[in-house]
């Protein structure tokens, strides 16, 4: 993972030590420790095929979140339409094997009404019970309506995930070369499309890149004293060369888990 700024101080954080403790979730970490940690809640997302050798295609990254007690993956909804031809699924730590969603839920759209943007994103769900991996809620930040956007321009953020020129997987020998890549991001301004606000890289040389659809953007906060990580959102739209990118607001995501998975079980 790349380190290139210190860390808080480039999301404007002040007053802290190395050994302060930032919540993440209910775990506590330190500023060192913090990116690396936050890259475990970006999600590979692929695209699980009846093929012998090529048995999964890469289709980006997905959000992990445990949210009022259950697992849940997000991503873009044209990253689903990209795997429709297999199942879907996240790649498992550490990165061998592919486990598949036991719920999917999409927002539903009249097909006369043109898709907003809010709308591009599908909810999984991820019973533990049924996979053998019990490192698999490791990879699900504890979240609750206590997070989202707050409209500050300016504010810095740090988006994580996986962009499709960096993976690398050798179908023949069996060997599975995954890299999660930050970078910080800046609050640049609400969009028209409801809930959904535009972001831009920091560094000159950095990109919303293909890839990185359906990835998280965190906050680090300070909070009555102490620092804690907010989850802001997911990537949902940027560009191969491009700067810009919009993010949904995770405010509006809990209200669709809300009503799918659990006003309407």
């Amino acid at each position: 993972m790349q380190d290139r700024f210190n860390l808080l101080n480039v999301l404007g954080i002040t007053g802290y030590t190395l050994e302060t403790a930032i919540q993440v979730g209910p775990l506590f970490v330190t500023p060192k420790e913090l990116q690396k940690h936050l890259g475990r809640y970006a999600l590979r997302f692929v695209n699980c095929t009846d093929d012998n050798i090529y048995q999964f295609q890469h289709l980006g990254s997905a959000s992990g979140i445990k949210y009022r007690g259950r697992y849940f993956a997000i991503s873009t909804d044209h990253q689903r339409k990209l795997g429709q031809t297999g199942q879907l699924g996240i790649v498992c730590d550490p990165g061998q094997s592919v486990i598949t969603p036991s719920t999917m839920w999409t927002v539903d759209v009249p097909e006369e009404i043109e898709r907003e943007e809010n709308l591009d994103f599908t909810i999984y769900e991820f019973d533990p019970s049924q996979y053998p991996h019990r490192t698999l809620t490791s990879q699900f930040l504890e979240v609750s309506h206590d997070n989202g956007i707050a409209a500050e321009v300016g504010k810095i953020a740090l988006n994580l995930g996986y962009p499709t020129r960096l993976q690398n997987v050798d179908y023949h020998n069996g060997v599975v070369d995954l890299l999660v890549v930050s970078s910080f991001v800046e609050l640049v301004e609400k969009t028209t499309s409801e809930d959904v606000y535009l972001f831009r890289t920091v560094g000159e040389d950095r990109y919303f890149e293909d890839g990185m659809s359906g990835s998280p953007v965190f906050e680090v906060i300070r909070d009555q004293g102490e620092f804690r990580v907010k989850w802001l959102g997911i990537v949902i739209r940027g560009g191969e060369e491009s700067r810009f990118g919009r993010v949904i607001n995770s405010d509006f995501i809990f209200r669709q888990i809300d009503r799918a998975a659990f006003e309407n079980p």
